[in-house]
């Protein structure tokens, strides 16, 4: 089976992967096309105009509940060597579950997928060797205001102070060690406002700062599938903050392979949520 996502096309220019082929596809092709945003745009568009018109087999993937490869019943329908797409956002959605055994087994083969370009890799390399020069560890704080102000009613919206008192608490529980923190946001931050911590600030770049937390020793972060992701690339644990005033504690931060998620359906789809836990 060859899968082909025109829909990555906003992000394909990223990734080693993907780059270089203006498909998207997986197993990567022996013979590759190039491509640029605007081929890719009209690439993605086309395809949603065939599936709109039906002159593609179109499989919907509802909100009704999170996505699964392995309970997804009608594969079997699906003919070898037929082209059926599927629309819908919710793939992700249960992928950190129902499939955590195949993301650890094939999890060498993602990340070579995923790689950033070198020009990225570059700049990442080149931020966490200075950070890391002449401390004990690198620990990664996401600050995610902006959208989650409304997400899910703010559910996971901290205010910046909110997220220094949980610097304040990874300090005490690394007690002894020379810490360095590496700050990234997705709005504008005041510096000044971090004087009294050893840290450091990513370019803001999208992928370089995603990329620059799998660097760190530790990542720290409201629940989001941005650290999530550079928790698995960098095979480095993650703690999720769901409670901002609780003391962390060690056994807060988890690996990839320990993830476990409880579905929380509302009847407004936008306030259904996963909640976060681990293996432990």
């Amino acid at each position: 089976m060859t899968v082909l996502n025109p829909a990555f096309e906003e992000y394909a220019e990223f990734f080693v992967g993907t780059a270089g082929d203006f498909l998207c596809s997986y197993p990567p092709p022996y013979f590759t096309v190039g491509g640029n945003k605007l081929v890719r745009s009209k690439y993605y568009n086309f395809i949603k105009y065939l599936s709109k018109q039906k002159l593609l087999k179109t499989q919907e993937i509802t909100r009704k509940k999170p996505f699964s490869w392995l309970t997804y019943q009608d594969i079997a329908q699906i003919k070898n060597g037929s082209i059926v797409c599927f629309q819908g956002w919710l793939f992700r959605d249960g992928w950190f579950v129902e499939d955590l055994p195949y993301l650890h087994k094939y999890a060498d083969q993602i990340r070579a997928y995923f790689a950033p370009l070198e020009r990225y890799r570059i700049n990442v390399d080149r931020l966490i060797l200075n950070l890391k020069d002449n401390s004990d560890m690198l620990v990664g704080i996401h600050i995610r205001q902006g959208d989650y102000a409304q997400h899910q009613k703010g559910r996971y919206f901290y205010t910046t102070q909110q997220y220094l008192e949980v610097m304040n608490s990874v300090v005490r529980l690394f007690e002894g060690k020379k810490i360095k923190f590496l700050i990234c946001s997705n709005i504008p931050q005041n510096p000044s406002l971090f004087d009294n911590f050893n840290c450091g600030f990513g370019s803001g770049h999208l992928i370089e700062d995603m990329y620059a937390f799998a660097e760190c020793d530790y990542v720290v972060g409201p629940p989001s599938s941005y650290t999530m992701w550079a928790s698995f690339y960098g095979d480095q644990p993650l703690y999720m903050i769901r409670d901002v005033n609780k003391t962390i504690n060690l056994k807060d931060f988890v690996h990839f392979y320990e993830w476990q998620g409880i579905f929380h359906e509302r009847d407004d789809w936008s306030e259904s949520f996963w909640e976060w836990t681990h293996a432990r």
